[in-house]
């Protein structure tokens, strides 16, 4: 995660405020390239990442947000080209309540 701007965390964090009983997961995803193993530790940190930003940068209270990860298992592109496995590297965040 860069050091931002970044207009979708806000977006969310916006959100959440708004809509005060609302929980999200944050779910880190990566490409094919590794293991299963290492691809689920580093999509775990890529989604933890996302979920320390929300709290520091956004004061999201820590009990609103999950980070899991899931490795390669959901991809939303071919992991055959360049841009393929970069759209598969992503977080995603997804209401729970």
């Amino acid at each position: 995660l860069g050091p931002g701007p970044h207009s979708d965390l806000a977006a969310l964090a916006a959100f959440l405020e708004a809509t005060p009983g609302a929980r999200i997961a944050l779910v880190g995803h990566t490409d094919n390239v590794g293991g299963l193993e290492a691809n689920i530790t580093l999509s775990q940190a890529r989604a933890e990442a996302v979920r320390a930003r929300l709290i520091a940068t956004h004061g999201v209270k820590e009990g609103r947000l999950e980070a899991r990860g899931v490795g390669y298992l959901a991809p939303v592109a071919p992991n055959t080209t360049p841009e393929g496995r970069e759209a598969n590297r992503r977080v995603e965040a997804v209401l729970l309540q």
